[in-house]
């Protein structure tokens, strides 16, 4: 930005001179047309001043012409050094591209395995449950409920106990208060 500004002065510059020296030369060009018409001489000044302005095209164009072909190798060596630049950022595009290609693939294929993974240990776990736990608990189940029904039936249950002990406490409260009565 700081260039394109001091760019733009420079140019602003230039104009103001350019218009200075031809305002200049244009007031120096009438100033002799007068003098040369108070002395008589005004066609050979005409003709002295058609060969300066031709001369000065001619320089000018020389000038524009230079310019030109200046202009032109500034444009080739350009050009020359822009090759190589878009050739090197075409091949990091492209390296870049390559490294993004195998980074999915390796991405994929990671996923893939996660997935047939999570697969295996679901199928492992489903037949682990179907087949080892599942008839493991039924069978204990049997078995606890087996031998709770075998003691409620031979009288060694849980209810059988309890009414055993509320009796034998009911025992206890009577012969307290048949004994705390006879005192």
């Amino acid at each position: 930005m700081e260039s394109s500004r001091s760019a733009a002065r420079s140019v602003e510059k230039t104009t103001r001179y350019v218009i200075l020296i031809a305002s200049a030369v244009l007031a120096f060009m009438i100033a002799g047309f007068v003098v040369a018409r108070i002395f008589g001489v005004l066609l050979p000044v005409f003709y002295i001043a058609i060969i300066v302005l031709a001369s000065l095209l001619i320089i000018s164009t020389v000038l524009l012409i230079y310019t030109l072909l200046t202009a032109l190798q500034t444009i080739a060596m350009m050009r020359d050094e822009i090759d190589p630049l878009l050739t090197s950022l075409q091949h990091t595009v492209e390296m870049v591209t390559q490294s993004v290609e195998e980074t999915t693939e390796v991405v994929k294929d990671t996923t893939k395995s996660a997935s047939q993974t999570a697969t295996a240990i679901s199928s492992t776990a489903k037949f682990t449950t179907q087949y080892a736990i599942a008839p493991t608990v039924r069978a204990v189940g049997f078995l606890v409920g087996g031998q709770q029904m075998l003691r409620i039936f031979l009288g060694k249950g849980h209810a059988r106990r309890r009414y055993e002990e509320r009796r034998q406490q009911q025992m206890e409260l009577i012969e307290l208060n048949s004994t705390s009565e006879g005192e």
